[in-house]
């Protein structure tokens, strides 16, 4: 009896296919198997992870299709974000309420100062986030901003308008 090792990388599913003097009647996924045989041929084992199929993941690694995978985040620390709120004329102003929006909806605020800066610390990099700013006294023609991240951002300014 002849023997094939045969490797599948499978993402779906496995069909039965025939061809010359052979036919898989049979296949073997997860976890690995024991024998199969069928006709002039056997699989004496296979391997795999018991996980197939489903991607579950938990802090380094993760499972995609039966296989392990490195979950690659980046590792950096995170970076400021900031910039000034102002009139018209250039003057800060201060008791703004700037927020920043998280991809999950968690929020952050911030106060501006005497002279209208603002300033969000410890960011993570590679994520879209939404910046948004309110006064009780002043209103903005853009009071939102949509940034990604991807390093230190001093110039997030929002420009009241013209009273």
């Amino acid at each position: 009896m002849q023997k094939i090792f045969l490797f599948v990388l499978l993402s779906h599913s496995v069909f039965a296919q025939t061809g010359g003097s052979y036919q898989i009647e049979s296949s073997s996924v997860a976890a690995g198997g024991g024998r199969n045989s069928g006709g002039s041929f056997s699989l004496d084992a296979s391997a795999g992870q018991n996980l197939a199929g489903g991607t579950p993941q938990s802090a380094r690694f993760s499972v995609q299709n039966g296989f392990w995978t490195f979950n690659l985040a980046p590792t950096a620390a995170g970076v400021s974000i900031g910039g000034r709120v102002m009139t018209f004329g250039g003057q800060g102003i201060q008791n703004a309420r700037v927020t920043l929006t998280y991809p999950d909806g968690e929020t952050q605020t911030s106060l501006t100062g005497s002279f209208g800066y603002y300033r969000f610390n410890h960011i993570p990099v590679g994520e879209t986030y939404v910046l948004t700013v309110v006064s009780r006294r002043f209103g903005f023609t853009n009071p939102t901003q949509i940034l990604t991240v991807s390093d230190e951002l001093d110039n997030l300014d929002f420009v009241a308008m013209e009273q």
